[in-house]
């Protein structure tokens, strides 16, 4: 079913006040002048610290040259208290906004989750990893798991990240477009959130038999609901990335969006493992990520700040990760990493996070 034939009236919204969409377009500025101006500041004001000196030439080395730096502790100040901003906020803020239509939502996606039959396969045995259940990814308080909202916040969330008009789906399309130009019978959405990856590659790939697997029940359900309102029909289920109960040689296309500095390196090599296992000989996991980048120092020592400043834990070791060689390790032929194209060309400054991206393809 198009999405213009949908009725809006089945849509699950969130009624937003004109103040808090004033509030969180002033936090959009607020962080795009953030990933702009100051981080420049700060590169000029880490050079003139360098100086003739002798240059950093590891993490550890960059990170108090960085520390001193007025300019990278109001870029610091700024990433963490945005975010807190964003969810916290009374009144404004998304915890509290989607909490004040609770009981409606709740019952919406209970709703929808009651007549899903297969197409939604939960797991209340399921036994979540710890690095999963002891780390507030993103701030997002007790994680997006633990209340029935945490789907729609975490919806929300990423939704009120992009910059004021800017589609938040888009990031979607343009991972997609660097995919090889070919049909995919049965594909996986590696930790599939609230869906809309799923509701994107489904527009693009109508030929797609499209599956999803996630750790949350809130997320999974929410992905449901929106599938539902699209016309479309998925295959979600709970399930532990390093666990999957998909028999061998399932899938042709395994894809995610930013995954792998959301998980520990042993857990991460489990979990490619076990993609490997699932696909088709041929069959591609891919998708981008961010955190690596050039290799400098600074920039190094400046995504670890990002560790700690958002709660995105194991973006620290990731930085270090070999994903060439723990592919290789699992059985994967070909590792390509490379520049995430769409950011490389025009569509961002040089030095924003964004250039940094990489976008990586591994084939069975």
């Amino acid at each position: 079913m198009p999405d213009s034939l949908r009725n809006d009236a089945d849509v699950l919204e969130v009624p937003e006040s004109r103040d808090f969409r004033a509030y969180h377009a002033f936090l959009r500025s607020c962080r795009n002048f953030m990933e702009g101006p100051i981080v420049r500041q700060m590169g000029e004001a880490y050079e003139r610290s360098v100086g003739d000196g002798a240059e950093p030439q590891s993490l550890e080395e960059a990170q108090p040259v960085l520390d001193d730096l007025l300019e990278f502790q109001l870029y610091s100040w700024c990433f963490r208290h945005f975010q807190r901003f964003k969810y916290h906020r009374p009144d404004f803020g998304i915890f509290d906004t989607v909490n004040k239509d609770r009981d409606h939502i709740i019952s919406e996606l209970e709703a929808a989750a009651a007549t899903a039959g297969d197409d939604l396969r939960l797991d209340e045995s399921l036994e979540l990893p710890e690095y999963y259940r002891f780390v507030d990814f993103h701030q997002h308080t007790g994680g997006v798991y633990s209340d029935p909202l945490d789907g729609m916040s975490y919806e929300f969330g990423r939704r009120t990240t992009n910059p004021a008009h800017m589609d938040p789906n888009l990031i979607y399309r343009l991972s997609y477009s660097q995919f090889p130009d070919r049909a995919f019978e049965k594909v996986l959405d590696w930790g599939t959130g609230h869906g809309a990856g799923l509701i994107e590659w489904q527009k693009i790939h109508p030929e797609s038999e499209c599956y999803g697997v996630d750790l949350s029940a809130p997320c999974l359900k929410l992905a449901h609901k929106r599938a539902q309102e699209h016309g479309f029909k998925f295959k979600l289920s709970q399930q532990d990335l390093e666990h999957l109960d998909f028999e061998d040689d399932t899938f042709d296309c395994i894809f995610h969006l930013f995954m792998f500095h959301e998980i520990p390196p042993v857990n991460l090599k489990n979990a490619l493992r076990e993609a490997h296992r699932v696909l088709k000989p041929g069959g591609l996991f891919i998708g981008p990520e961010f955190g690596q980048g050039d290799g400098s120092p600074m920039f190094k020592a400046v995504q670890q700040s990002h560790a700690w400043n958002n709660n995105e834990t194991f973006t620290a070791p990731w930085i270090e990760f070999d994903m060439d060689k723990a592919a290789r390790g699992v059985g994967f032929s070909k590792v390509s990493i490379e520049p995430f194209k769409p950011y490389q060309s025009g569509g961002a400054k040089k030095g924003s996070r964004v250039t940094s991206w990489r976008f990586y393809q591994l084939e069975k």
